[in-house]
């Protein structure tokens, strides 16, 4: 029985030691940089006659602040006529595959008529803080930010590239490189393997796990695992059903890039690219 090639990848996803090199580094500074400028705006709600004021700030920990202050007057200096509403996470907690533009018709309090972005979490987690006037409320899955008319009329769209700056700085701030210690990055690939999956042809996996180095695969059509064997520190996956059983074996390869090849097949190589994202013949695969 020929395995279905989007099995294999379940021995890819892999957290090994986010160590950036200079040009990550180079990259994520350059998008906050340009999200700390540009988050930063006023704008009016005219149906209840109130205006917002947008502020956005990334720290060196790569922690994100946004904040919401609502307000009838703006210039007013007095907290007593404002309500602060404010939005804390870590920039890596945020899906950079999963972030949505929706076009908004109508004003609807903070989100006005223009276009909303929304960033989502890995796993749909709520990790992300909300406080009303430094008091604790329920923490969220999602974020949005809204972009009036005045910014979204334009050849350059705000709101895309904002999307794009977002995608561009969590990836560079989340790309996996080899550690250089087998049994850490072995334990890493299958802390990672839990979860569900998915690509940009629609392709869903889920995979349990079973014992420390076993992890089943969900199918229709037969019983998939990926097994870790120490004694000869190569990685199975094993298809099972009424045509018989068929298995590959893949080796942990050396150098920068954390990697998985076929023993069999050189072509066949599994690259870890972030710690929620793979590729594998050429597909990138992610965490929803």
């Amino acid at each position: 029985m020929k395995v279905p090639a989007y099995f294999l990848i379940f021995i890819l996803p892999y957290l090994g030691f986010t160590q950036p090199t200079s040009d990550d580094e180079v990259v994520f500074k350059s998008a906050v940089d340009w999200l700390n400028r540009k988050l930063n705006y006023i704008y009016h709600d005219g149906a209840a006659d109130k205006w917002w004021v947008n502020k956005f700030y990334v720290n060196e920990n790569k922690y994100v602040t946004i904040k919401n202050t609502f307000t009838a007057n703006p210039r007013s200096v007095s907290i007593h006529e404002k309500t602060f509403h404010t939005r804390t996470f870590q920039i890596e907690d945020i899906n950079p595959y999963q972030i949505t533009i929706t076009n908004i018709e109508r004003n609807q309090g903070r989100i006005v008529k223009g276009k909303l972005l929304e960033l989502k979490t890995i796993d749909i987690k709520k990790s992300i803080h909300h406080t009303i006037n430094d008091r604790t409320g329920t923490d969220v899955s999602f974020v949005q930010i809204s972009f009036p008319t005045f910014m979204t009329d334009s050849i350059a769209d705000y709101a895309e590239t904002v999307q794009a700056k977002f995608k561009e700085a969590i990836i560079a701030a989340t790309k996996v490189y080899a550690s250089g210690n087998f049994s850490e990055n072995k334990n890493k690939i299958f802390e990672v393997m839990e979860g569900s999956f998915t690509n940009d042809e629609g392709d869903d996996l889920q995979t349990v796990r079973k014992f420390e180095n076993v992890i089943s695969i969900s199918n229709n059509d037969s019983e998939n695992y990926f097994v870790y064997n120490p004694s000869d520190q190569l990685f199975y996956l094993t298809s099972i059903s009424n045509e018989g059983v068929v298995s590959k074996k893949y080796r942990m390869g050396s150098g920068d890039k954390i990697a998985l090849r076929n023993i069999e097949n050189e072509e066949d190589v599994i690259v870890m690219e972030t710690v929620n994202s793979f590729t594998f013949n050429g597909k990138l695969h992610y965490k929803k």
